[in-house]
């Protein structure tokens, strides 16, 4: 083979080596999908009670088509563990079930800490109760890349919104062409549990790992070191820690998202000199991890498309008699 065409053959590789990251999916399709969700948040001060939160949820459900580049989320079966240092809420609810969390507080019932946690707890049972109001959507077409989850029409991304699938992540925005291996993308860093104003990182940076049979797969995170030191009144502070962030998300060579996942810890010691130095020392750690599974099921019975008859192979019922 001479040079020119074994250049042209690697040229050749190279343009097969590429796909599309899209969903293409049509009325009639039907995937599985699993999501877990898991946030640990605890604060050991050098004075006074340790405190911490934990948020675990484990939710099932199907996603069937509703409308071109949308479908519509049905939950089979959640889990929700929920609570702190003062209460503890449980979900377990199963499709066509009654939703009836149970939450069980862990102080005294006296006093304004009481109170407090109690009404917490009622409002986040009141969140609880709701879930299965409205309709999750899955949409592919509200921004040209991205695959958001909507709730009563609202992004479950955006601060404030209460529902259940609020932190879930998909992928950050793709291109419209083709992905290789060894692409670039970058994101804001949109996470919960870094301290604001600890580093100018705002961005993450992605890259493509894998484009094949087992899907084109996408891999990227940033590690930050952090640190800080205070001198005032006499008094030193020093804080040190360390934020790691990691992300991937797989599509499928059936074109549609098989996985996504997210994890992120921030971890910080303070330290302290002086007056009431213990007031000041802390420890604390606030991590979060969660994983998407989507799966396309195989046609049901009965939903097979069949073929249109042939104009030359008439129905056996548009034969004459003597031909049947």
């Amino acid at each position: 083979m001479g040079t020119l065409s074994a250049a042209l053959l690697m040229v050749l590789v190279a343009q097969d080596d590429a796909a599309k990251m899209e969903w293409a999916m049509q009325d009639g399709d039907h995937y599985d999908l699993t999501w877990s969700y898991n946030e640990q948040r605890k604060r050991e001060p050098g004075r006074g009670e340790t405190t911490e939160t934990h948020d675990k949820r484990d939710v099932s459900g199907e996603l069937t088509w509703k409308a071109d580049g949308i479908l519509v989320l049905t939950l089979k079966k959640v889990v929700w563990n929920y609570g702190n240092q003062d209460f503890d809420i449980v979900l377990n609810y199963t499709q066509g079930k009654k939703l009836d969390p149970q939450l069980k507080m862990k102080i005294g019932q006296t006093g304004a800490a009481f109170a407090t946690a109690k009404a917490d707890a009622d409002r986040m049972v009141d969140v609880m109760k709701k879930i299965t109001e409205g309709e999750y959507l899955f949409d592919t077409v509200a921004e040209k890349g991205r695959t958001q989850v909507f709730w009563n029409g609202g992004n479950v991304r955006v601060p404030g919104n209460n529902s259940l699938l609020n932190r879930m992540f998909t992928h950050p925005l793709l291109p419209s062409g083709p992905v290789r291996v060894g692409q670039i993308f970058k994101d804001p860093l949109d996470v919960t549990n870094l301290t604001a104003g600890l580093t100018d990182v705002k961005e993450v940076e992605s890259k493509v790992t894998a484009v094949g049979d087992k899907g084109l797969i996408a891999k990227g995170g940033v590690n930050i070191p952090v640190g800080k030191s205070i001198v005032a009144n006499g008094q030193t502070q020093m804080m040190n820690g360390n934020f790691t962030y990691t992300c991937e998300w797989n599509y499928s060579p059936q074109q549609y998202l098989q996985g996504a996942k997210e994890e992120s810890k921030f971890t910080k010691k303070v330290d302290a000199k002086g007056k009431d130095a213990d007031f000041y020392r802390e420890n604390f750690n606030h991590s979060i991890a969660q994983a998407l599974t989507i799966k396309k099921q195989a046609p049901k019975p009965g939903e097979e498309k069949k073929p249109a008859a042939k104009p030359d192979e008439p129905k056996p019922d548009d034969k004459k008699p003597d031909e049947k």
